[in-house]
Protein backbone atom coordinates (compact mmCIF):
# COMPACT_ATOMS: atom_id res chain seq x y z
CA UNK A 1 0.00 0.00 0.00
CA UNK A 2 1.46 3.63 -1.10
CA UNK A 3 1.83 5.61 1.88
CA UNK A 4 2.22 2.60 4.19
CA UNK A 5 4.48 2.60 6.87
CA UNK A 6 2.67 -0.81 8.06
CA UNK A 7 4.17 -2.86 5.58
CA UNK A 8 7.44 -4.00 8.27
CA UNK A 9 7.50 -4.32 11.74
CA UNK A 10 11.03 -2.37 11.78
CA UNK A 11 9.26 0.92 10.19
CA UNK A 12 6.29 0.27 12.92
CA UNK A 13 8.55 0.73 15.91
CA UNK A 14 10.42 3.83 14.42
CA UNK A 15 7.02 5.70 14.09
CA UNK A 16 3.82 4.81 14.93
CA UNK A 17 5.44 2.09 18.29
CA UNK A 18 7.47 5.60 19.32
CA UNK A 19 4.71 8.42 19.12
CA UNK A 20 2.36 5.77 20.95
CA UNK A 21 5.03 5.53 23.89
CA UNK A 22 5.82 9.08 23.36
CA UNK A 23 1.95 9.64 24.56
CA UNK A 24 1.55 6.68 27.27
CA UNK A 25 4.92 7.52 28.62
CA UNK A 26 3.16 11.07 29.39
CA UNK A 27 0.41 9.92 31.66
CA UNK A 28 0.08 9.78 34.58
CA UNK A 29 -2.24 8.21 37.53
CA UNK A 30 -4.24 5.37 37.48
CA UNK A 31 -7.81 4.03 36.21
CA UNK A 32 -7.85 7.47 34.42
CA UNK A 33 -11.27 8.03 32.31
CA UNK A 34 -9.45 9.39 28.65
CA UNK A 35 -11.07 10.54 25.86
CA UNK A 36 -8.93 9.76 22.69
CA UNK A 37 -10.10 12.08 20.12
CA UNK A 38 -9.54 11.04 16.55
CA UNK A 39 -8.37 7.39 17.50
CA UNK A 40 -7.64 5.60 14.04
CA UNK A 41 -7.57 2.42 14.10
CA UNK A 42 -6.95 2.43 18.36
CA UNK A 43 -3.94 1.66 18.80
CA UNK A 44 -3.27 4.23 21.60
CA UNK A 45 -6.86 4.05 23.14
CA UNK A 46 -6.01 0.15 23.63
CA UNK A 47 -2.29 0.68 25.13
CA UNK A 48 -4.15 2.90 27.69
CA UNK A 49 -7.10 -0.11 28.65
CA UNK A 50 -4.17 -2.31 29.17
CA UNK A 51 -2.22 0.40 32.12
CA UNK A 52 -6.09 0.25 33.51
CA UNK A 53 -7.61 2.88 32.08
CA UNK A 54 -11.07 3.52 30.95
CA UNK A 55 -11.08 5.18 27.46
CA UNK A 56 -13.42 6.13 24.57
CA UNK A 57 -12.09 6.61 21.13
CA UNK A 58 -13.49 8.64 18.57
CA UNK A 59 -12.88 9.03 15.15
CA UNK A 60 -15.73 10.09 12.33
CA UNK A 61 -14.09 7.51 9.92
CA UNK A 62 -16.22 4.55 10.45
CA UNK A 63 -13.65 2.13 8.74
CA UNK A 64 -11.25 3.22 11.17
CA UNK A 65 -13.83 2.17 14.07
CA UNK A 66 -14.10 -1.29 12.66
CA UNK A 67 -10.90 -2.19 12.54
CA UNK A 68 -10.61 -0.69 16.59
CA UNK A 69 -13.30 -2.51 17.22
CA UNK A 70 -12.16 -6.05 15.84
CA UNK A 71 -8.44 -5.58 16.90
CA UNK A 72 -10.25 -5.33 20.29
CA UNK A 73 -12.28 -8.27 20.18
CA UNK A 74 -8.78 -10.32 18.68
CA UNK A 75 -6.33 -8.62 21.64
CA UNK A 76 -6.02 -8.11 25.52
CA UNK A 77 -7.83 -4.69 26.66
CA UNK A 78 -6.42 -5.20 29.72
CA UNK A 79 -7.95 -3.94 33.29
CA UNK A 80 -9.91 -0.18 31.88
CA UNK A 81 -13.08 -0.13 30.00
CA UNK A 82 -12.34 0.30 26.30
CA UNK A 83 -15.23 1.83 24.16
CA UNK A 84 -15.23 3.25 20.51
CA UNK A 85 -17.80 5.63 18.69
CA UNK A 86 -17.75 6.74 15.14
CA UNK A 87 -18.29 10.63 15.45
CA UNK A 88 -16.84 13.53 14.13
CA UNK A 89 -15.80 15.56 17.25
CA UNK A 90 -16.99 18.74 16.08
CA UNK A 91 -20.43 17.44 16.23
CA UNK A 92 -20.04 15.25 19.01
CA UNK A 93 -21.49 16.45 22.30
CA UNK A 94 -20.03 14.39 25.99
CA UNK A 95 -20.83 14.72 29.16
CA UNK A 96 -19.42 17.99 30.95
CA UNK A 97 -16.65 17.57 33.64
CA UNK A 98 -16.38 14.05 32.75
CA UNK A 99 -12.89 13.68 31.38
CA UNK A 100 -9.40 13.41 33.48
CA UNK A 101 -7.24 13.60 29.90
CA UNK A 102 -8.42 14.26 26.33
CA UNK A 103 -5.61 13.12 23.85
CA UNK A 104 -5.57 14.43 20.94
CA UNK A 105 -3.06 12.26 18.95
CA UNK A 106 -2.06 14.01 15.30
CA UNK A 107 -5.92 15.23 14.62
CA UNK A 108 -6.10 18.95 15.75
CA UNK A 109 -4.11 20.15 12.88
CA UNK A 110 -7.34 18.51 10.44
CA UNK A 111 -10.06 20.20 12.59
CA UNK A 112 -11.91 22.97 11.26
CA UNK A 113 -11.71 25.13 14.54
CA UNK A 114 -8.90 24.19 16.83
CA UNK A 115 -10.10 26.88 19.25
CA UNK A 116 -13.71 25.91 19.48
CA UNK A 117 -12.17 22.03 19.75
CA UNK A 118 -10.05 22.77 22.30
CA UNK A 119 -12.66 24.68 24.06
CA UNK A 120 -14.62 21.65 24.01
CA UNK A 121 -12.27 19.40 25.30
CA UNK A 122 -12.29 22.01 28.59
CA UNK A 123 -15.43 21.62 29.05
CA UNK A 124 -14.83 17.83 29.45
CA UNK A 125 -12.38 17.57 31.55
CA UNK A 126 -12.66 17.56 35.20
CA UNK A 127 -11.49 20.35 37.23
CA UNK A 128 -7.66 19.02 37.41
CA UNK A 129 -8.33 17.36 34.10
CA UNK A 130 -5.44 17.71 31.32
CA UNK A 131 -4.35 17.79 27.83
CA UNK A 132 -2.11 15.61 25.74
CA UNK A 133 -1.73 16.73 22.31
CA UNK A 134 0.61 14.88 19.61
CA UNK A 135 0.64 17.18 16.63
CA UNK A 136 2.98 18.34 13.22
CA UNK A 137 3.72 21.66 12.25
CA UNK A 138 4.62 21.82 8.27
CA UNK A 139 4.43 25.24 8.17
CA UNK A 140 7.90 25.47 10.49
CA UNK A 141 9.38 24.04 7.44
CA UNK A 142 12.52 26.46 5.95
CA UNK A 143 15.06 25.61 2.94
CA UNK A 144 17.95 24.16 5.38
CA UNK A 145 15.03 21.20 6.11
CA UNK A 146 13.92 21.33 3.22
CA UNK A 147 17.71 21.04 1.49
CA UNK A 148 18.23 18.28 3.49
CA UNK A 149 15.36 16.42 2.72
CA UNK A 150 16.28 16.71 -0.89
CA UNK A 151 19.96 15.33 0.21
CA UNK A 152 18.00 12.07 1.49
CA UNK A 153 15.07 11.59 -1.15
CA UNK A 154 17.39 12.60 -4.37
CA UNK A 155 19.61 9.37 -4.05
CA UNK A 156 16.96 7.09 -3.19
CA UNK A 157 15.35 8.10 -6.22
CA UNK A 158 18.43 7.74 -8.63
CA UNK A 159 18.17 3.76 -7.30
CA UNK A 160 14.70 3.67 -8.02
CA UNK A 161 14.16 3.12 -4.28
CA UNK A 162 11.54 6.57 -3.69
CA UNK A 163 8.08 6.04 -4.95
CA UNK A 164 6.94 9.72 -5.08
CA UNK A 165 7.00 11.80 -8.74
CA UNK A 166 10.84 12.90 -9.07
CA UNK A 167 12.32 15.43 -7.65
CA UNK A 168 14.47 18.13 -10.52
CA UNK A 169 17.75 17.35 -10.78
CA UNK A 170 18.35 21.03 -9.91
CA UNK A 171 18.40 20.88 -6.33
CA UNK A 172 17.25 25.19 -5.79
CA UNK A 173 14.11 24.19 -7.54
CA UNK A 174 14.04 20.35 -5.44
CA UNK A 175 14.45 22.40 -2.51
CA UNK A 176 11.49 24.98 -3.49
CA UNK A 177 9.55 21.76 -4.89
CA UNK A 178 9.96 20.40 -1.20
CA UNK A 179 9.03 23.66 0.69
CA UNK A 180 5.70 24.22 -1.61
CA UNK A 181 4.68 20.51 -1.11
CA UNK A 182 5.30 20.74 3.12
CA UNK A 183 3.71 24.73 3.55
CA UNK A 184 1.46 25.69 0.18
CA UNK A 185 0.80 22.74 -1.55
CA UNK A 186 -1.24 20.87 0.20
CA UNK A 187 -4.83 20.39 -1.09
CA UNK A 188 -6.46 20.39 2.20
CA UNK A 189 -6.25 23.15 4.78
CA UNK A 190 -3.77 21.85 7.05
CA UNK A 191 -3.68 24.11 10.54
CA UNK A 192 -0.49 25.69 11.27
CA UNK A 193 1.62 25.68 14.51
CA UNK A 194 0.65 29.25 15.41
CA UNK A 195 -3.51 28.04 14.94
CA UNK A 196 -2.86 25.24 17.60
CA UNK A 197 -0.15 26.48 19.94
CA UNK A 198 -2.45 29.85 20.98
CA UNK A 199 -5.72 27.83 22.10
CA UNK A 200 -3.28 25.26 23.91
CA UNK A 201 -2.12 27.81 25.97
CA UNK A 202 -4.62 29.83 26.78
CA UNK A 203 -6.98 27.35 27.71
CA UNK A 204 -3.94 24.93 29.45
CA UNK A 205 -1.59 25.44 32.14
CA UNK A 206 1.91 24.54 29.75
CA UNK A 207 3.43 21.33 31.93
CA UNK A 208 5.03 19.71 28.50
CA UNK A 209 6.52 20.86 25.44
CA UNK A 210 9.31 19.32 23.58
CA UNK A 211 9.62 18.73 19.82
CA UNK A 212 10.42 15.47 18.12
CA UNK A 213 11.52 14.17 15.03
CA UNK A 214 9.01 13.94 12.04
CA UNK A 215 10.66 14.72 8.71
CA UNK A 216 11.59 11.10 8.73
CA UNK A 217 8.09 9.17 8.52
CA UNK A 218 7.90 11.16 5.15
CA UNK A 219 10.87 9.95 3.48
CA UNK A 220 10.28 6.55 5.01
CA UNK A 221 6.08 6.24 3.76
CA UNK A 222 7.53 6.74 0.31
CA UNK A 223 11.09 4.66 0.65
CA UNK A 224 10.93 1.48 -1.64
CA UNK A 225 14.11 -1.05 -0.69
CA UNK A 226 14.18 -4.42 -2.14
CA UNK A 227 16.34 -5.40 0.67
CA UNK A 228 14.73 -5.85 4.42
CA UNK A 229 18.03 -5.17 5.90
CA UNK A 230 19.17 -2.48 4.07
CA UNK A 231 16.00 -0.50 4.61
CA UNK A 232 15.70 -1.04 7.89
CA UNK A 233 19.34 0.25 8.56
CA UNK A 234 18.88 3.22 6.43
CA UNK A 235 15.61 4.36 8.24
CA UNK A 236 16.69 4.14 11.56
CA UNK A 237 19.85 6.52 10.20
CA UNK A 238 17.31 8.88 8.73
CA UNK A 239 15.24 8.94 12.14
CA UNK A 240 19.06 9.21 13.75
CA UNK A 241 20.33 11.79 11.85
CA UNK A 242 16.83 13.83 12.60
CA UNK A 243 16.86 13.92 16.04
CA UNK A 244 20.79 14.84 15.73
CA UNK A 245 19.82 17.87 14.17
CA UNK A 246 17.12 18.83 15.44
CA UNK A 247 19.25 19.57 19.15
CA UNK A 248 21.91 20.80 17.83
CA UNK A 249 19.58 23.24 16.20
CA UNK A 250 20.47 22.98 11.93
CA UNK A 251 17.12 22.19 11.35
CA UNK A 252 13.33 23.10 12.18
CA UNK A 253 11.15 20.58 13.76
CA UNK A 254 7.68 19.17 12.33
CA UNK A 255 6.41 17.42 15.68
CA UNK A 256 5.16 18.60 18.73
CA UNK A 257 4.21 17.46 22.00
CA UNK A 258 2.23 19.62 24.23
CA UNK A 259 0.68 18.43 27.78
CA UNK A 260 -1.05 20.84 29.96
CA UNK A 261 -3.62 21.62 32.76
CA UNK A 262 -6.77 22.54 32.35
CA UNK A 263 -6.80 26.56 33.47
CA UNK A 264 -9.74 27.04 36.01
CA UNK A 265 -11.21 29.97 34.56
CA UNK A 266 -10.87 31.05 30.94
CA UNK A 267 -8.93 34.02 29.78
CA UNK A 268 -11.15 36.89 28.59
Amino acid sequence: MKGSLWRRASLVKLTHALNARLLTGSIRGRNLKILDVGCGTGCISLELSRMGHDVLGLDRNERMIEIATRTKKTSNSGSGKLQYETADFDKWSGTTGAYDMVIFSRVLHDLPDPENALLKAHRLLKSRGRILCLEYAYNMMDKKTAAWLYQIRKPLELQHWYSSPPLPDDPRKGVDLIMHEAVTGRKQHINTFEEMIRPLRRLFRQETFSWHPYHFWDVLSDMRIPNPRVEERLAAMVKKLEDYLLRTGEIQPALFLYKGTKARRLPR
